[in-house]
């Protein structure tokens, strides 16, 4: 992917978002991987620049730019003596519909989805894998021609009598027909007798199944990429990382009733203002992230959206149309939480490749007595079947609100899509808990500023708005 699509949105500590290219950012060998790996949210800018430059082939595009930045991310965490400790990967997806379509909103989040799919695939063949492979080989040959036996020459059969007879008043009114377009019909009545026998084979093949499981519970998406490339193709990749760490944060967060002490290492910004300030880029985040507000206070923030299939000209329609879509993106959006939870999956992959070659005679008797023909015949036989299925549970779910709710046209596309941002923070669940109670919550301690927010300059800068590679 181009620099501009790389490029980063950098929040100042008054939150007006500027812009700066990765590349052009000094980076030295003892710099952490926090300092230098925050990769923000795509902005409607980058999209349309990216569009513009003609990228020949979206998908190798994005798919190529996601890996880079697995490798960059790799390299740093095996530098501060972690590689180990944190699981990266990958995965890519290519939108089904072409702009033009009124599907084209939700096939591409469709295509999110898909490629958050292929990530945790790459991390259950990592957790556990069973692998079988099955080597043929199979050859043949003989020099004995085909024969016919007296059976092969014999009469029709009784039945193969009672059929020609059924069918006889068929064949008189082909017979005149074909007479018709002066071709005779004597030279349909019979067929001659042919036999066929194989006289050379020549066959291998392997195959080899391979099953994976395993607990995802953890695994985020901690950056999206998406491209259109000169012949309106758009492709999407994420990337996504896991670990104990983080496995173990969460499940705290899970059990936790929204008694949780403030991070003094954590500085972050008030989370609806950003929001509010990076609205049109809302629509290039996708699933679910770990920030800290402005009080060093974990928030979990679950993004989804979904399209809208009216015709764009049909106001009425369209607005009917946006209740149903917020409805999909809402669900979607929980769907998250859950997922990050607690998350099992399983994937199955077979795959089948091998040649065969085959060196068959044909006898066919006729007036003139018997002929022989000869037929090779090379194969190339390729056979994949794959399968995955990610299952998720989770109850009691509390402090769950929405924090925003968005509607927005595709930048590239001018499509619409329907967002909702969803969010769980510590005191709301402590809030709707005392709620629920039916008891009167006591008067909140007056929250202190524990860290200084990021100073971020022209040449340098970082988004507090998006996590942090220590969180995992």
């Amino acid at each position: 992917m181009n620099k501009t699509l790389l490029a980063l949105v950098l929040a100042t500590a008054s939150l007006c978002p500027l812009s700066a290219s990765a590349e052009q950012q000094p980076a030295t060998e003892t710099a952490t991987v926090e300092e230098s790996a925050n990769q923000p949210a795509q902005t409607a800018e980058a999209v349309i620049e990216a569009s513009e430059k003609k990228v020949d082939d979206a998908f190798r595009d994005v798919e190529e730019t996601a890996r880079k930045y697995v490798r960059n991310q790799k390299r740093k965490y095996k530098k501060q003596g972690r590689s180990n400790e944190v699981f990266i990967s990958s995965g890519s997806a290519l939108v089904s519909e072409p702009s033009s379509s009124t599907n084209w909103g939700d096939a591409r989040v469709i295509a999110y989805q898909e490629a958050q799919n292929k990530a945790r695939e790459s991390f259950l063949k990592q957790l556990y894998s069973e692998v079988s492979s099955d080597i043929i080989k199979d050859s043949f040959k003989t020099n004995k021609q085909p024969e016919f036996e007296p059976e092969d020459l014999q009469s029709q059969s009784k039945m193969e009598s009672v059929l020609n007879k059924v069918v006889a008043y068929a064949d008189a009114v082909l017979d005149e027909k074909l007479e018709e377009k002066g071709v005779d019909p004597a030279e349909y009545k019979s067929a001659n007798p042919e036999k066929r026998k194989v006289m050379l084979k020549k066959a291998f093949s392997k195959a080899v199944t391979r099953k994976s499981h395993g607990d995802l519970s953890g695994a985020m998406i901690v950056n999206t990429y998406e491209t259109t490339d000169a012949n309106g193709n758009t492709a999407v990749a994420v990337v996504m990382k896991t670990s104990v760490k983080m496995k173990n944060f969460l499940r705290k967060l899970r059990t936790s009733k929204g008694v949780i002490q403030p991070n003094p290492k954590k500085h972050g910004v008030d989370i609806e203002e950003y929001l509010e300030v990076n609205r049109e880029n809302l629509m290039y985040e996708y699933g679910l992230r770990m920030f800290y507000d402005e009080n060093g206070y974990p928030v979990l923030l679950s993004f989804a959206q979904a399209g809208n299939d009216c015709n764009p000209v049909d106001y009425e329609e369209c607005v009917d149309n946006r209740d149903f879509s917020f409805d999909e993106a809402e669900n979607d959006a929980f769907s998250h939480f859950a997922e990050a939870y607690n998350l099992n999956g399983a994937s199955e992959t077979s795959t089948f490749k091998g040649k065969e070659k085959t060196k068959t005679n044909k006898i066919t008797k006729t007036e003139n007595g018997v002929e022989t023909t000869q037929e090779t015949i090379n194969k190339i036989i390729k056979e994949t079947k794959a399968m995955s299925r990610m299952t998720s549970r989770v109850k009691d779910l509390v402090g769950i609100s929405e924090v925003m709710r968005w509607t927005e046209k595709h930048s590239v596309s001018g499509r619409e899509l329907n967002g909702v941002v969803l969010a769980w923070r510590p005191e709301t669940e402590q809030a709707t808990r005392t709620f629920k109670a039916n008891k009167i919550p006591s008067a909140p301690a007056p929250q202190q500023q524990t860290a200084a927010p990021k100073k971020n300059s022209a040449q340098q800068a970082s988004s507090a708005f998006l996590m942090e590679d220590d969180d995992f």
